[in-house]
């Protein structure tokens, strides 16, 4: 327990001399991630365009949404789009 006004009886330090960094060309291509995120949630905007639009049974377009909306639940939806997928999921499955 810490009581105010008390040193702690634990010294903490960093010790700067063992920090790690990843060359450049190994880091994650984060910037570049931005547009090809952006450019994967248009087109699965168009996909969910599509399946409302079709010419098929309601149990057929429900099917396919729900297949969707589990892809866009996934942890690789995620991973790939980042806020993307829960937007998605916000904007299109919300209700």
């Amino acid at each position: 327990m810490l009581e105010a006004g008390v040193a702690s009886p634990i010294s903490i330090s960093t010790d700067e001399s063992r920090r790690t960094t990843v060359p450049q060309q190994q880091q994650a291509p984060i910037a570049a991630s931005i547009p090809q995120q952006q450019a994967i949630t248009k087109a699965l905007e168009k996909v969910i365009t599509a399946i409302n639009q079709a010419d098929v049974s309601e149990q057929e377009k429900n099917e396919a949404r729900s297949l969707l909306r589990k892809l866009l639940g996934s942890k690789a939806a995620a991973r790939v789009l980042g806020a993307g997928a829960q937007s998605l999921v916000a904007k299109y499955f919300a209700g």
